[in-house]
């Protein structure tokens, strides 16, 4: 069983549990997390209600937090064992299991969320939460330290003297007849920005919700310096976000500026409707455990790695042609091509490799070796492990050299640490 109370669940990824909550509860939070799929563009939400009364709570890939209908439920990874285990969740193991979160972040360099050395700090968060507000204050809090996000901004207004730039149009047209007023048109270095708006609104929905006292503090600090800008609805922010002028005199704000899109999207219905108050915010742990893999072939291999390659397709034809992509593809100097494919499931040595897995794998070597006009070369698919690192070697039936390469995804201890 997770760990619940009225207000708060604590599970973990691809866990079934039941709840008690009302139907109109269970509704909010089921639309809470579609709005978000929807959002991303998913074609399965994170979370579903099942069972013949629709209490019975089943989460997937996705690891972070969702609130709505006055509860919040947080999804934990299985990155350590002990949660493979039981699937109990209480706040030591939730601390113990954010730390590794962190670390697989900041060495994935998965969108851009954890910078290095990041991971290592003494106040890290134990909620996905206060992990985004974490994450947040500390760019918004080293990008102001800089400077402020100003801009030039087009104004216009109707003046008793001339500022600017006549609008000729509406000067002939809606003031015809009005020597007392010209229509002008100026550019004003202004902090009042949609880039300082939006990181304005994003700062002020975390402080409603961050526990962490170090993040709550940077954001308030935050919320001071950007006193100029003028506090909007989040819908209004995420649209007026869409006149941003990039350029490299701005660049630094980028990180800022996806973080604070990530959080305000995740407002669900309160952004659209105004109904009941949500927020969703969660990673895909799949695509995480990818870009990890990709950094660790990188460091093993000493090589650049490709990933998402198209390979071919399985049917020679114009529809459902069955076109399929390897997570990784790299070229070394001892075995020549190399095909991966990551594959994010706990597995024991008993059951480990799935035979669909092993299929795609040589079908993928074999279309590999077509598309770059090679001989059949080897294949690796890697998997989590939260112990050791040693890997098999095995041969196909048509000579391919198989290796099953688990990939540790916890924290290496520090000599001398407890």
């Amino acid at each position: 069983m997770a760990e619940s109370d009225s207000t708060l669940l604590r599970l973990c990824e691809h866990q079934t549990t039941g709840v008690t909550w009302t139907a109109d509860t269970r509704e909010a939070v089921a639309n809470a997390a579609t709005s978000w799929a929807q959002a991303h563009q998913l074609s399965h939400p994170p979370l579903t209600f099942e069972g013949s009364g629709g209490c019975t709570l089943r989460t997937q890939q996705f690891v972070g937090v969702v609130e709505a209908g006055g509860v919040r439920v947080e999804i934990y990874p299985k990155l350590d064992a002990s949660l493979v285990k039981d699937q109990i969740v209480d706040e030591n193991r939730a601390r113990t299991v954010m730390a590794n979160l962190l670390w697989l972040l900041e060495e994935s360099g998965y969108d851009g969320l954890v910078d290095a050395g990041d991971a290592s700090v003494e106040e890290s968060p134990d909620t996905i939460s206060d992990l985004l507000a974490w994450l947040f204050a500390r760019r918004l809090r080293d990008q102001l330290s800089i400077g402020m996000p100003h801009d030039y901004l087009s104004m216009h207004d109707d003046l008793p003297f001339k500022r600017g730039r006549i609008q000729f149009t509406r000067q002939a047209t809606q003031l015809f007849g009005r020597p007392d007023m010209l229509a002008c048109e100026w550019d004003e270095f202004s902090p009042d920005t949609p880039l300082a708006r939006l990181l304005r609104c994003a700062t002020e929905a975390l402080l409603a919700r961050v526990r962490l006292p170090g993040a709550a503090a940077d954001l308030r600090d935050a919320l001071a310096m950007l006193d100029d800008a003028q506090s909007v609805h989040p819908l209004e922010a995420l649209s007026t976000s869409t006149q941003i002028r990039w350029s490299r005199l701005n660049a630094r704000w980028r990180r800022c500026h996806d973080l604070a899109q990530a959080v305000l999207r995740g407002l669900g219905r309160e952004l659209h409707a105004g109904g009941t108050e949500s927020f969703v915010f969660l990673i895909d742990m799949n695509a995480l455990f990818e870009s990890y893999c990709a950094r660790w072939i990188e460091e093993c291999f000493r090589v650049p790695v490709r990933t998402q390659v198209f390979l071919g397709r399985l049917l020679l034809r114009e529809q459902r042609s069955l076109h399929q992509y390897a997570d990784f593809l790299w070229r070394d100097r001892t075995q020549g091509l190399w095909v991966g494919d990551a594959k994010y499931k706990i597995s024991t040595r008993d059951d480990w490799p799935k035979i669909d897995d092993v299929r795609q794998m040589i079908c993928y070597g074999q279309l590999a070796a077509i598309r770059e006009g090679s001989v059949p070369g080897s294949l690796m698919l890697l998997y989590p492990s939260t112990t050791d690192e040693r890997a098999e070697q095995v041969s196909t039936f048509d000579q391919q050299a198989l290796t099953l390469q688990p990939v540790r995804v916890t924290r290496p201890q520090v000599a001398g640490s407890a």
